[in-house]
């Protein structure tokens, strides 16, 4: 039999068929074609999660929340849900499940929700920032996992100021000055304490007392060494130097005066010839001795040694011809400890 034989005979009994037959064939039809179209819509959806739990879920629904629902793994508002369709009728839903930390920053616990992260985006969830020395522990770039509790430590800094007293020194200085009174002792210039300001920088973590630093020390007020002048053989008043870069006895001048010696006192300046004054200088009848003139000046016993000197100023008892030298002293007590001495002047330049 051919398959043309074979349609022939299969229309046929088609045709004889009841109309019975054919309402159920059709409605039977009717009934299944639905069924095809949903088998053919579902899709197969793996459905995980961070914390390890998994579902497979065969469903037509693309919503998320519906596969989640049926899948029985509700997210939570802060967890994030990741959805991938592939091949068709296979897809796959992850959630990353968010996890907790805790902020404690200025005595409050502030609980936080990531999904990952560092302590930095934790701070920025709870709304916390950190001030220039502030900090953080664990540091701000560590991963979170969950469960952590940052530590926000607030630094701050005080700064101290303390004033000291800086006791001046006494020094002790020898003189010839004192020949006719050995023992005497001379103040010849008075001792002045100083100040100092110090500058202590104190660091706080959390209102708590963690360092000191001293950062500044500035003297307020420079101190003055007493000076206490005491009996020195032959030790001259100036320290002025000679020719050959000595202060003893020049060798070679060009004359020599004998004379009445006196003492001065004043607080420094200038001399009548412009020039200053200071240990090693003296006034003079300058049209006796020329200013400028280099000289040297002892009592002529020799007990009492000046030194070398300029001839810088010039007064009346010495244009009168009363006193042939008037000698410079820092204090009035060195003047007074002068008195008067008989001295040679040796006029060296």
């Amino acid at each position: 039999m051919n398959f043309s034989m074979l349609r022939y005979n299969l229309c046929r009994r088609l045709r004889a068929l009841p109309a019975r037959a054919w309402a159920f064939a059709a409605m039977l039809l009717i009934l299944l074609l639905p069924l095809v179209f949903y088998t053919f819509s579902l899709n197969l959806v793996h459905v995980s999660d961070s914390l390890g739990a998994s579902r497979r879920v065969i469903t037509r629904h693309t919503d998320h929340f519906a596969i989640l629902e049926k899948a029985g793994m509700q997210p939570q508002r802060e967890d994030k849900i990741y959805y991938t369709a592939y091949n068709g009728d296979l897809a796959a839903l992850s959630i990353q499940r968010a996890f907790e930390v805790t902020v404690q920053a200025d005595g409050v616990q502030v609980p936080v929700k990531l999904t990952g992260g560092t302590v930095q985006q934790a701070l920025r969830s709870a709304g916390i920032t950190l001030g220039e020395e502030d900090y953080t522990e664990p540091g701000l770039s560590a991963e979170l996992t969950g469960g952590e509790t940052i530590a926000v430590h607030r630094v701050s800094y005080q700064d101290e100021v303390k004033r000291e007293t800086v006791l001046h020194r006494t020094r002790v200085v020898q003189t010839s000055l004192l020949c006719r009174r050995p023992e005497k002792v001379v103040t010849a210039q008075k001792g002045i304490d100083g100040e100092k300001t110090t500058t202590i920088r104190h660091r706080y973590v959390d209102g708590q007392l963690e360092s000191s630093q001293i950062v500044d020390i500035t003297t307020t007020r420079e101190s003055q060494d007493a000076i206490m002048k005491v009996y020195g053989e032959k030790v001259p008043v100036s320290s002025l130097t000679g020719p050959d870069g000595t202060t003893s006895k020049p060798t070679e001048y060009k004359q020599v005066l004998t004379g009445r010696a006196t003492g001065y006192s004043s607080k420094g300046g200038k001399g009548s010839s412009g020039l200053g004054l200071g240990y090693g200088t003296v006034a003079v009848d300058p049209s006796v001795i020329p200013y400028g003139s280099l000289l040297y000046i002892e009592s002529t016993d020799g007990e009492f040694v000046y030194g070398y000197a300029i001839a810088t100023d010039t007064g009346t008892a010495m244009r009168e011809g009363h006193v042939l030298v008037d000698l410079y002293y820092k204090s009035y007590a060195e003047s007074v400890a002068n008195g008067v001495f008989k001295v040679n002047v040796y006029v060296v330049e």
